[in-house]
């Protein structure tokens, strides 16, 4: 008879002490049954004595539809094929299509943040992508027409931080142009990268700010003696960060002179002998641009929610 801890089925309670534990000798088979796409298993914890389908926390779970028809579906809408086009080829409703790319794209999510731990790189690009959501102004806005933090509609920014080693993204969300917008970006940045890699990015003020804000140290002064209050402690950039800018010049929208600063970590950057530049991300922004048509210049579809 096969053995329990041969199954390689984690338990899924929180709060069980075997909680995604597996292979050894915590979950049992107890029973099956049949779906479309063949014999599944129905698996028991042996401390919290719950059970659960072996399809449990997949896109498939709960689904009446063969696995092969959900995994070509996603196929075809990976290569952009229209839903008109599945739902007629396939025999399903364009809800059931969303559907299906909805579970798929939070299991994604999901596997992306499990996988992306400690990566080693050295260096990151950021940029930003300018964008609109329902409409350009939105009804609550700044003196410079940029939108609120708290606004659904109007001017937003998509905050990018890319690895060019790996050609990853290795945070992106989608936010106002705030300081806390940029700290939010490099703090996603920070969570994922291991130690502290170069940054280069354009001139934007607030890049600096917050690079220091999440990489630094604090400078504690000693006591003088002398009367009044003593010096407060400061924050100090850490020594082994490295931020670089590129100056860009443009006259009637084409570019004229590129220039290169290095802020920080200059001799660093020199055993690094690494290159500032934020082409790659500047290159992904045009496929964006391409690729997604509420991203497109100047056409008609724009977005209608906001995915944070």
């Amino acid at each position: 008879m096969r053995k329990a801890k041969d199954w390689n089925q984690p338990c899924p309670n929180p709060v069980c002490d075997q909680y995604q534990r597996m292979n050894q000798g915590n979950i049992s088979a107890i029973a099956t049954y049949a779906t479309q796409s063949g014999t599944r298993r129905i698996f028991k914890c042996r401390d919290c004595r719950g059970t659960f389908s072996e399809t449990r926390d997949t896109v498939f779970f709960d689904l009446r539809t063969a696995e092969e028809k959900v995994m070509m579906a996603l196929k075809m809408l990976l290569v952009r094929v229209e839903f008109a086009a599945i739902s007629f080829g396939l025999g399903v409703t364009e809800e059931t299509l969303i559907e299906w790319l909805r579970r798929a794209a939070l299991k994604a999510e999901a596997i992306n943040a499990h996988l992306l731990r400690e990566v080693h790189v050295t260096h990151i690009q950021l940029d930003e992508l300018w964008n609109f959501i329902v409409r350009k102004c939105s009804h609550a806005s700044d003196a410079q027409g940029e939108s609120l933090a708290e606004s659904d509609d109007g001017r937003h920014w998509s905050w990018l931080s890319y690895a060019p080693e790996y050609r990853l993204i290795v945070a992106a969300f989608v936010g106002s142009w705030t300081f806390e917008s940029v700290l939010h970006l490099i703090r996603m940045t920070a969570a994922v990268v291991a130690g502290i890699p170069a940054f280069f990015s354009d001139c934007l003020s607030t890049y600096l700010p917050a690079l220091v804000a999440v990489y630094h140290r604090l400078k504690v002064f000693p006591r003088t003696g002398k009367p009044g209050r003593p010096r407060k402690p400061v924050l100090e950039p850490d020594p082994e960060l490295v931020y670089a800018q590129l100056i860009k010049q443009k006259r009637k929208g084409r570019l004229t002179v590129l220039g290169e600063r290095v802020v920080l970590g200059a001799e660093k950057l020199a055993r690094l002998g690494v290159n500032i530049s934020t082409s790659l991300l500047e290159r992904l922004n045009q496929t964006f641009r391409h690729a997604l048509s509420p991203l497109v210049c100047k056409s008609r579809s724009f977005v209608r929610h906001a995915r944070r």
